[in-house]
């Protein structure tokens, strides 16, 4: 072992297991550190000024309720259901004052939450199904929105973004 490729190879190994061991130990630091905060977080897990959780999760405005179902709201349905969309002829019919209407115009069935939500679950013809993509809570969420006074988002006005501090 007097050799100078064996001392070499020798050395490089111990280099390879020091910087191993040093990214170990800095992993098992890391999930410390995410776990005792992740309980409190926006999103539900990962760090706590992890905003692309929030983000993904539909939680940069609210953790529940209609002020998420708006968010929701924003991201999902705004796009085929807002005011300019019909004026196009291209869009759906706005969601504003759904369950004031009774009915669900596509179905024909009485507009109350389960009959919504599977709507929203299983789409239409020319309504993409929702069904792995919400969460019954996001759901949940989504229909406390609609039948909030505050509904429905017309463009004018975004959903308030906490982050933003003016």
């Amino acid at each position: 072992m007097n050799s100078k490729p064996a001392r070499r190879l020798l050395t490089g190994l111990g280099a390879g297991v020091i910087v191993l061991g040093g990214v170990l130990i800095g992993w098992q630091a890391f999930a410390q550190t995410s776990s005792s905060q992740g309980s409190g977080t926006s999103g539900g897990s990962g760090l706590a000024l992890e905003r692309s959780v929030a983000i993904y999760n539909f939680k940069t405005t609210a953790e529940s309720g209609p002020l998420r179902g708006e968010e929701i709201y924003y991201y999902k349905c705004w796009i085929c259901h807002n005011q300019y969309t019909i004026k196009a002829g291209t869009g759906a019919l706005p969601l504003k004052d759904l369950f004031k209407r009774g009915r669900i115009v596509s179905t024909g069935q009485p507009a109350t939450n389960e009959t919504v939500a599977e709507k929203i679950k299983n789409g239409s013809d020319r309504m993409p199904s929702y069904r792995y993509v919400l969460s019954d809570k996001d759901l949940e969420d989504l229909l406390s929105y609609l039948r909030d006074e505050k509904c429905c988002f017309e463009g004018q006005e975004p959903p308030r973004n906490p982050a933003y501090r003016y």
